[in-house]
């Protein structure tokens, strides 16, 4: 049952990112018909889907040690499908931002409710692989908005506008939002299909908890908590901003169309996330071999040897060796992106996996999904001043925001032993 679980939740994360990440093939039209720079473009992709996506974590962690798992997802699910749907009837940059705002606030649930049913759903020494699996979903979805997305994007928008009942006229890329969002309404019905995992004896649930207990321990592994909290956040932060910003990069330093970006990065996406099952199991392993850091340990090499990749992805001139090298250093860094759930489920008490989760899913949020695409927008713009300087952006990233997260893994190693054999 544990398997089916993960494996429900694989296909709606795969969902859930192509309804978030859609927007990155269509950055070229909706600027153009809504009079919008990059810096807005980054606004909408990160800030405005981040902030509710973020605060909402908190009520839904409270709620996931509470009441029935299963229903909150199904809700989550929904919500963010209606959002997404929504996008398409957007005719301005405020509108836009409302209903990416909604898509945060289903999918919020979501990643919370996931971590806490897949950490109850195995022992701690498989966490990392159903984990890895789990996540990969989300990656994968990534590469499916490229994969599927481009052709679809590419498609519509050959036809023009057209007239929708109710709705009228319509431009192409509103029409890409309502017939992606639209099947995940139906879609959400899916996590009826699993038993909800046990957690404990009803008599240990607290009523009138609150995050105090949640505080609490955090504050007893501080050099834990700030590595998990932030140095995967800085992590994710990269991570998302390159996902969101090499279809541009490709665009407008060589040309490409969303007909090529697509399927190349769709496929490169893909089959860097096939490899997280191969970090999952290695974590595992070395976990169980009494490496209690071994989280930590694994992601800070990943990310010392994918820097230099992500570096040379923007600075070689040859478009082709750039996805090589951007599929390389995905790979590498992706073992982070189901790593830091783990970590969070392997060092907490099942009490509080879902308030501590939702504090993980808050303050990686702010920083990966408001911090990753604005921070790559605002250094283009402001910083840079021309939007074909995109892919130098993206190497200052991985200077500011990437290797800090190195150091923060080493110095939460011992701290990580220390709340392992404690637990």
């Amino acid at each position: 049952m544990g398997w089916l679980t993960v494996a429900i939740l694989f296909l709606l994360y795969i969902l859930s990112l192509t309804d978030r990440n859609i927007m990155a093939l269509m950055v070229g039209p909706i600027k153009a018909d809504l009079g919008l720079s990059d810096l807005q473009i980054s606004l909408l992709q990160g800030p405005a889907f981040a902030f509710l996506f973020c605060i909402c974590a908190l009520p839904v962690g409270m709620a996931l040690d509470r009441y029935s798992r299963r229903v909150i997802l199904w809700l989550s699910v929904t919500i963010w499908s209606i959002a997404a749907a929504s996008c398409g009837l957007a005719s301005s940059f405020a509108m836009l931002a409302i209903s990416r705002a909604g898509v945060g606030v289903g999918e919020s649930g979501f990643s919370t409710g996931s971590y806490s049913v897949v950490g109850d759903s195995f022992p701690p020494h498989k966490v990392g692989l159903a984990m890895s699996i789990f996540i990969m979903g989300g990656v994968m979805g990534a590469g499916v908005v490229f994969l599927v997305g481009g052709p679809i994007v590419s498609a519509v928008m050959q036809g023009g506008g057209s007239v929708w009942p109710v709705f009228g006229l319509l431009q192409p890329w509103q029409e890409v939002f309502i017939i992606t969002g639209a099947p995940g309404i139906l879609l959400a019905l899916l996590v009826f299909l699993f038993r909800e995992p046990i957690r404990r004896k009803k008599t240990q649930i607290d009523e009138g908890a609150g995050y105090g207990e949640a505080w609490t321990f955090l504050k007893a592994h501080k050099p834990l908590a700030v590595a998990t909290f932030l140095g995967f956040g800085l992590t994710y932060a990269c991570t998302i901003g390159f996902q969101l910003w090499t279809p541009s990069y490709l665009a407008r330093v060589h040309g490409w169309t969303p007909a090529q970006v697509g399927p190349v990065l769709g496929v490169t996406q893909i089959l860097a996330a096939a490899l997280m099952p191969v970090h999952g199991w290695a974590v595992d392993k070395l976990f169980k071999s009494g490496r209690r850091d071994a989280h930590l340990l694994w992601c800070m090499g990943a990310v010392l040897i994918a820097a230099p990749l992500g570096i040379g992805a923007f600075l070689v001139s040859n478009p082709w060796l750039t996805v090589v090298l951007y599929g390389l250093f995905m790979a590498l860094v992706l073992a982070a992106a189901s790593m830091g759930p783990t970590v969070v489920q392997v060092v907490t008490a099942p009490r509080l996996r879902g308030r501590v989760s939702a504090l993980y899913v808050l303050v990686t949020g702010l920083i990966a999904l408001a911090g990753g695409p604005a921070t790559v927008g605002l250094i283009t713009d402001k910083v840079l001043g021309d939007e074909k300087l995109v892919g130098m952006s993206l190497v200052i990233t991985i200077f500011v925001v990437l290797l800090p997260s190195a150091l923060l893994f080493a110095l939460g190693r011992r701290s990580m032993r220390n709340a392992v054999e404690a637990l």
